[in-house]
């Protein structure tokens, strides 16, 4: 059992396993140099982490700490070798999960690299809403640190969101009132 704010790995270890999120929620990072921030991902309860450089060898490329208190099994390659030689269709249901995550990283890097601040906020509040049923629980820096803002700029964003109805905002929780709004102003 991890408590809330626990770190699970640091960026530049040697992975010697990989994880599945059995209870909680877990936030996956990196820091810069200059001691910047940036969150990569939020997990949730039932998904796998910090497998990319359990499989390649190379030295993490992020750090995970738990977001709130959190049960973890911890997966070594011994183990998920064997399952995969006794159940290959595990074997293609973890690339197809590694090929999702590619995809998502790209469409991230896209989204930085072209899309206006107000643009990517619209666009974390929608993928993040996606998987929790409308409802957000974080802060303004989390959002900050997510999509490469500074909090004063994701709080005027949001407070402009909340006064078009699409959102409504509440102490460490967003409420997304109106996704079809959200998909618009990206699509202007």
């Amino acid at each position: 059992m991890f408590k809330d704010n626990q770190i699970i790995y640091r960026q530049g270890e040697i992975a010697k396993n990989f994880y599945y999120l059995k209870e909680g929620r877990v936030e996956a990072f990196v820091n810069s140099t200059d001691g910047l921030e940036k969150i990569l991902a939020i997990y949730k309860k039932g998904e796998i982490f910090g497998e990319a450089s359990f499989f390649d060898g190379f030295p993490r490329m992020s750090s995970a700490k738990t977001f709130s208190d959190s049960e973890i099994i911890n997966i070594n390659k011994s183990d998920i070798m064997l399952y995969f030689q006794k159940e290959p269709l595990l074997a293609l249901n973890f690339i197809e999960l590694l090929s999702k995550k590619v995809r998502m990283l790209s469409n991230e890097i896209d989204n930085i690299s072209f899309l206006p601040a107000e643009k990517r906020i619209a666009q974390h509040l929608l993928n993040v809403s996606l998987s929790t049923n409308c409802s957000i629980y974080c802060t303004h820096e989390d959002i900050g640190k997510a999509v490469g803002v500074s909090r004063v700029t994701v709080s005027r964003t949001l407070n402009k969101f909340s006064q078009y109805q699409w959102i409504n905002t509440k102490y460490k929780k967003i409420l997304v009132l109106n996704k079809n709004a959200l998909l618009k102003f990206l699509e202007t």
